[in-house]
């Protein structure tokens, strides 16, 4: 469980430098999205996450741009899978 905690952190650290490097998302979809990553973190130091609720928020947040940013939409559906891995 702590490999897989590691790995989540490593994964939304790699998360977040993704939407700080991409201009071409308008500022609602990037708000979305770092908004939800900020979620999982808090709720990671609280122990106290709803997988399915972020799971859910975080696929909306990246319908948009599936086919505009792949790298984005990867790294959001690995968060994704973990959360759920994990029994969160």
């Amino acid at each position: 469980m702590k490999l897989m905690r590691t790995q989540l952190e490593e994964t939304l650290d790699q998360l977040r430098k993704q939407l700080a490097e991409v201009d071409s998302l308008d500022s609602e979809q990037k708000e979305k999205l770092q908004e939800a990553v900020t979620e999982i973190q808090q709720s990671l130091d609280q122990s106290e996450v709803s997988s399915h609720s972020l799971a859910e928020r975080l696929s909306e947040a990246t319908a948009q741009f599936q086919e505009s940013h792949p790298s984005l939409t990867n790294s959001v559906g690995r968060i994704a899978d973990m959360l759920s891995q994990m029994g969160i």
